[in-house]
């Protein structure tokens, strides 16, 4: 389904998400890399939560095991979500899933995490208006119609 901004973003999908998934891989168009939360809880309070851009990886495999090295001792993840978001950084810094993660994260691991969001919110931002840049300007990736004059 589309609105007027693109496809229209599914709450009921995005509440399921945030109920069900114990890991969250957001892929972007303007980067290869991946923001991953990771919303499974440690009961022991060992290890903390993980917010951060990452490289993609081959397949969902690849990812458990990285998230075993980097979270060990907690259980593997029963699911993990992949999924573009079809969006602006913006867009996704005021979406309810963002939102909904960090209130995840906080009522079940008792960790505030909005700084570690914020600086990848920021992070994807600044990639996000390179891209741009290079779009207009016809930089690499990118083939502008139009040449300078004079």
């Amino acid at each position: 389904m589309f609105s007027e901004d693109g496809p229209a973003l599914d709450q009921e999908a995005m509440d399921e998400a945030l109920r069900d998934a114990d890991v969250l891989v957001l892929g972007f168009d303007f980067t290869d890399d991946r923001l991953l939360i990771d919303l499974r809880d440690d009961p022991r309070g060992h290890t903390p939560p993980i917010v951060e851009i990452v490289e993609p990886l081959a397949d969902a495999e690849e990812r458990q095991i990285w998230l075993s090295g980097r979270r060990p001792g907690l259980r593997p993840p029963d699911e993990l979500l992949f999924f573009v978001w079809p969006h602006s950084v913006n867009a996704l810094q005021n979406s309810p899933l963002i939102e909904g993660a960090a209130v995840r994260i906080e009522g079940e691991q008792r960790v505030n995490v909005r700084a570690l969001l914020g600086e990848a919110m920021d992070e994807l931002r600044s990639r996000e208006r390179l891209d741009l840049a290079a779009a207009v300007s016809g930089g690499e990736g990118f083939e502008t119609l139009w040449s300078r004059l004079g």
